[in-house]
C-alpha cells in the first residue's frame, strides 16, 4: 500500500502530499475492478485501524512522532508510522519483530508469536542445558533410560529407587486449585505438557501458528501472558534449588503427585 520512494527525493510536507496523491491515483485505477476496489478499501481501513491503535496505546509517542503516514517503512507493505507501532509493541510489550516476523516484506494484517517453551517433538534435547526440574518433568513423557542415566550421573539417583510411573497422570494433576505442596509440581507438569493456557508456552514450532488480530485487547492480553510466561521460567529457579537440595525427595514427591494426585506425608 505504501510507496517505497527514497526520502532523499523530496522533503516533507511535499513528499507526503505526493505520496498521498499517488495513493489516491492508484486507488482510482484499481477501483475500476470491484474485487480490487474492495481489497484497496480493506487495506486502507486496516492501516487506519493501526493508527487508531497507535494513538490509543502510545499517545505521547504518537503526538511526538515525525514519521510519515505514507512513505514505506522498514516493513515495505506499511507506512513509517505503522512500522513505528510495530517497533513500540516489540520494545514495550512483547518480542514481535523476531524469527518469523523479521522479513521486511512480511504481511502483518494478523501476526504470529514465537513460542517460548521447548519443542519436545522435534528438538534435540540437551539435558545439560536445561533446568533440572524441567528435565524431571520430562520423565513422564520420555519413557526411556536416558533421563534416568542423566540423573544417576549428576546426582547418583536411580530409577529403581522410585515407584513405577503410571502411564497417565492422576486427574488432580491438572486441577487449577492446588495446595502449597502440589502447586509447584502442577505448574511444572503443565509447563512441560504445554497445557498452561498461555499461548507463549503452549504453542510449538511443530504446529501451525495461531494468528492474532491488531486490537488493544489482544495486545494487552499477549503482553500480560508474556510477563506470566517469563515468571513461569523464573519459578523454575526455585524448583531447581529444591531439586539440588534433595533430588530424591523432589523426584519422589513429583512421581507421587503424578501417580496419585497428591503428595503423601514423608
Amino acid at each position: 500500500m505504501s510507496k517505497s520512494i527514497p526520502a532523499t527525493w523530496f522533503d516533507r510536507p511535499f513528499g507526503d502530499n505526493l505520496l498521498k496523491s499517488l495513493e489516491y491515483l492508484g486507488f482510482k485505477v484499481r477501483s475500476h475492478n470491484a474485487i480490487h476496489a474492495c481489497e484497496s478499501v480493506g487495506r486502507i481501513l486496516a492501516e487506519q485501524q493501526k493508527y487508531v491503535l497507535y494513538r490509543d496505546m502510545f499517545p505521547k509517542e504518537w503526538s511526538a512522532s515525525k514519521t510519515s503516514l505514507y512513505r514505506a517503512g522498514r516493513y515495505t507493505l506499511y507506512s513509517e508510522r505503522v512500522c513505528e507501532l510495530f517497533e513500540l509493541v516489540s520494545e514495550r510489550c512483547f518480542p514481535l519483530l523476531e524469527y518469523w516476523n523479521d522479513d521486511p516484506e512480511c504481511e502483518f494484517e494478523r501476526f504470529a508469536i514465537m513460542p517460548l517453551n521447548f519443542d519436545l517433538c522435534c528438538e534435540d534435547i540437551d539435558f545439560e542445558g536445561m533446568r533440572y526440574s524441567y528435565v524431571a518433568g520430562l520423565l513422564f513423557y520420555f519413557r526411556d533410560s536416558e533421563i534416568w542415566d542423566f540423573f544417576f550421573e549428576k546426582y547418583g539417583v536411580a530409577e529403581g529407587e522410585f515407584p513405577t510411573i503410571n502411564r497417565d497422570p492422576h486427574p488432580h494433576v491438572w486441577r487449577d486449585k492446588q495446595n502449597r505442596r502440589t502447586e509447584p509440581y502442577s505448574r511444572l507438569l503443565k509447563l512441560v505438557d504445554h497445557s498452561t493456557g498461555n499461548p507463549w508456552l503452549d504453542q510449538s514450532h511443530c504446529q501451525y501458528p495461531e494468528l492474532f488480530e491488531w486490537n488493544k485487547e489482544t495486545i494487552e492480553a499477549l503482553t500480560s501472558d508474556y510477563r506470566d510466561a517469563e515468571h513461569s521460567f523464573k519459578n523454575l529457579e526455585k524448583l531447581d534449588e529444591k531439586f539440588d537440595a534433595d533430588p530424591r525427595q523432589f523426584l519422589s514427591e513429583l512421581i507421587c503427585f503424578w501417580n496419585n494426585g497428591c503428595i503423601t506425608a514423608t
